[in-house]
């Protein structure tokens, strides 16, 4: 009876000694890692500040448990945007944008297990020449439950791994992206055009464009429409081998009317899209496709039709080829 009043004394002795020594251990705890990336802060802004384009690089997506469920919940890229997870191996929580700065920082807060661990984490961006130096950091009031203050010793150790490969994603995406031009996602807006479809392969694409733009031209000037925007080119079937393509040359207008000949009047409805802004000669818009079409893979946008290609500038009053604008457009679900 003895031996077991002492075991029993013991395990109490032990248990205060390591509450005691729990309550003397940090009340909070701070993880950090950074990294520096060759880019643009703006693009490192909109891969962080925008919560799902976070499968893009951190390793919590459908890599690491394809089990879990996403969920987006207001307007992303905004202060008070929720994304939600639940899987089997991440388990359940959510993140909520609370602080943005523009091309500075990105504040969250981070619950796990139905709030039962919470903690506030940013993403600062720090620009120095070329590059901007990125900080992850994550920290968190432990409270005065020994066992989470015990956890906050190892927070380190559990966090740092996943901060790691995330920064490293964010470089690989950033890097990777650096000959790209700006693209964004956007709502094209309803549109009253007048088109006229056409074919044409690599030796009669300025004949053909400049026929029809003409043809638009003088119908619209016949029947006192007023262009409301620059002319486009909506391509219906392309041949990458040949070079050769069916589309719709285009020119919006203030109102409808009916068409004539070869002008067709129709109505483009307002949809989602993805646009790339591009600078340069018309023959070098190859990349550009390439990168809306990787930019719309890796964020699991579906291509609901045939590109647009806007042309802002006129290169008969702008001389210089790299200053003439032409933004290419993906319509996307």
């Amino acid at each position: 009876m003895k031996t077991l009043k002492r075991i029993f004394l013991a395990i109490v002795i032990i248990v205060l000694l390591l509450v005691i020594v729990a309550f003397l251990l940090p009340k909070t705890y701070h993880v950090e890692r950074s990294t520096v990336i060759k880019g643009n802060k703006v693009l490192i802004y909109d891969l962080t500040s925008n919560l799902g384009k976070w499968d893009l690089w951190t390793p919590w997506n459908k890599k690491m448990d394809s089990t879990a469920v996403f969920e987006l919940i207001g307007p992303d890229g905004k202060v008070g945007v929720l994304r939600k997870w639940d899987g089997k191996v991440i388990g359940n929580g959510q993140m909520m944008l609370t602080q943005l700065v523009p091309g500075e920082l990105v504040g969250y807060d981070i619950s796990f297990q139905k709030g039962k661990y919470k903690s506030q984490g940013k993403l600062v961006i720090e620009t120095t020449g070329d590059s901007a130096k990125v900080s992850w950091i994550d920290e968190g009031d432990l409270g005065y439950n020994p066992i989470s203050r015990y956890m906050g010793l190892f927070m380190g150790k559990m966090l740092t791994p996943d901060f790691d490969k995330g920064l490293a994603g964010l470089k690989k995406v950033v890097e990777e992206r650096k000959g790209w031009p700006k693209i964004e996602e956007k709502l094209m807006p309803e549109q009253t055009v007048l088109l006229i479809r056409d074919s044409a392969g690599p030796k009669t694409y300025e004949q053909v464009l400049g026929k029809g733009y003409g043809e638009i031209m003088k119908f619209a000037k016949a029947n006192k429409l007023q262009c409301t925007g620059p002319p486009f080119t909506i391509y219906l079937k392309y041949d990458t081998v040949t070079m050769f393509s069916v589309m719709d040359m285009g020119i919006p207008c203030d109102h409808a009317v009916k068409g004539k000949g070869r002008v067709r009047v129709e109505k483009i409805p307002s949809g989602n899209a993805v646009v790339a802004y591009y600078f340069g000669p018309y023959d070098k818009t190859g990349p550009v496709y390439n990168a809306l079409h990787q930019y719309c893979k890796e964020g699991g946008k579906v291509i609901t039709g045939g590109p647009r290609e806007i042309y802002v500038t006129d290169p008969m009053t702008e001389k210089d080829p790299m200053k003439v604008e032409t933004d290419i457009v993906f319509p996307v679900k």
